[in-house]
């Protein structure tokens, strides 16, 4: 049985990966994410049979019912889209340090664990397809913890996509820049927000379909949009001193925390 297997596939970009890839001939897709009736609904829409798996990826006993599920199905991971995660905007002292380290457990070791849990059921071919996000090309203050974590996803990814090479399985880091999800709900306070000012605001949609057409094609990293690709190039070239300077100015933070 061949399977595609998405984290964080109740909502955001993760269901939009399960959208988009019910017509890829998978004989299931295992959804993993906190909301079951989100699951549930989502299920309901699809073509594809839909097993989906309502558990917190940050305990440990997550993984052993999931491992459990790939030993007992025989299944083949030809896909894995680990989309799990979350940030916080706000000074270090107005976030928990709970929350920090959650952050630093689902998006980072949660995603290791999950793909090296599933690596040894993905045959040669399958593909692995990480989020990051453009946060991860640049320190950024009052987004610390968050942008932190997209550097150790983009370069753990990057360094994977070398380590699988003899047994061909391709790796791609998906850098999305600001993207219309319901991350925001969770990231900022409402009366206390730190971005200010969007350069842009893409569709979940368009990123998705380019992932995946990139991964298809063992791109390395995936960007989508102009806009996306030159503050790349311009984050690239400058001192990081400059950057984080640059970035405090654009969001008016100077003026708010002084």
């Amino acid at each position: 049985m061949k399977i595609a297997v998405v984290t964080g596939a109740s909502s955001g970009i993760g269901r939009e990966f399960v959208k988009q890839i019910d017509d890829a001939g998978y004989d299931e897709i295992w959804g993993i994410a906190l909301e079951e009736d989100k699951l549930e609904h989502l299920k309901q829409e699809l073509k594809t049979h839909l097993r989906y798996f309502a558990c917190d990826l940050t305990v440990e006993e997550s993984f052993k019912v999931y491992e459990q599920a790939l030993q007992e199905s025989g299944a083949e991971v030809a896909l894995l889209i680990n989309c799990s995660g979350f940030g916080k905007f706000g000074r270090f002292d107005e976030i928990p340090v709970e929350q920090s380290l959650n952050m630093i457990d689902l998006n980072c070791k949660a995603l290791v664990r999950m793909t090296e849990t599933t690596i040894p059921y993905m045959p040669k071919g399958s593909k692995i397809i990480n989020i990051s996000s453009v946060a991860s090309s640049q320190p950024i203050p009052y987004i610390n913890v968050y942008a932190a974590t997209k550097v150790f996803v983009k370069y753990y990814s990057m360094a994977l996509s070398v380590e699988l090479k003899s047994r061909k399985i391709g790796v791609t880091t998906v850098c999305p820049f600001w993207t219309k999800t319901n991350f925001f709900d969770r990231a900022e306070k409402a009366t206390n927000k730190v971005v200010t000012k969007y350069v842009v605001m893409y569709d979940a949609h368009d990123v998705v379909k380019k992932a995946l057409k990139d991964a298809r094609r063992g791109k390395l990293v995936s960007t989508y949009g102009l806009k996306t690709r030159s503050l790349l190039r311009f984050t690239g070239m400058l001192p990081r001193k400059t950057v984080m300077k640059i970035w405090v100015k654009q969001q008016k933070l100077d003026k708010k925390y002084k």
